[in-house]
């Protein structure tokens, strides 16, 4: 009876404080699996493209029922495009990329290191899985307008982050000429040419491309 009543006056004394230690442990565990998952898609939707990979598959890679993975994305093509929104800078905070930290500290550099250092990061994110899910995002393009509508959101925003990093190397807003044709070289389709078809090293295919960016834009 002791017992029970000490129980009880614990709960009561408590004034919802477990319910509050409850509420953000879940929210911890949720937030958790929720990464789990997305990196059980990077890997399996880069190595094995879009058709061959299930939400089956990911769920079992991740430790986690499939219901667990629709009710976290809601769809397949929702889970890979936040796969790729994370492969491309690391989270999924809404934060565009010449706002993270690798491109503010790039502004104490004199402005041709401005061009390598931007290039630099371009080639870290190609060299990872990114690449990869671009060729499963365009496969899953290939039959459904939503996710193409997503590839073209995709490269306009890189043509903005391209005409950003233009602006913070050269000190001035690019014609759009120049920004089109930046945007042409330092993509992932040169970089899985040079790099995944060629074999060229990242750290050629930077200087390779900080090159032609001097070439059509000028020294900066």
């Amino acid at each position: 009876m002791r017992v029970c009543c000490t129980i009880a006056t614990v709960t009561k004394g408590a004034a919802g404080k477990p319910r509050r230690y409850r509420s953000a442990l879940r929210a911890r565990q949720v937030e958790q699996t929720r990464q789990e998952v997305l990196d059980a898609a990077v890997d399996l939707f880069a190595r094995n493209g879009w058709a061959r990979t299930t939400v089956g598959a990911i769920a079992t890679e991740a430790g986690v029922a499939v219901e667990t993975v629709y009710s976290g994305f809601g769809s397949k093509k929702a889970l890979l495009r936040a796969a790729m929104d994370v492969a491309i800078v690391g989270d999924a905070e809404p934060v565009p990329l010449v706002e993270r930290e690798p491109y503010r500290k790039l502004s104490a550099e004199p402005p041709d290191r401005r061009l390598q250092g931007a290039i630099a990061i371009a080639g870290q994110i190609y060299s990872g899985p990114v690449s990869r899910l671009w060729r499963a995002l365009n496969e899953a393009a290939a039959g459904d307008p939503e996710v193409a509508d997503w590839c073209t959101e995709l490269e306009a925003g890189r043509r903005t982050t391209m005409s950003e990093m233009l602006e913070l190397v050269y000190g001035r807003q690019a014609d759009d000429r120049i920004v089109d044709i930046v945007w042409g070289l330092v993509s992932i389709e040169t970089y899985t040419k040079f790099c995944v078809e060629r074999g060229w090293t990242t750290e050629q295919w930077r200087d390779w491309a900080a090159e032609a960016v001097r070439l059509f834009a000028g020294r900066p």
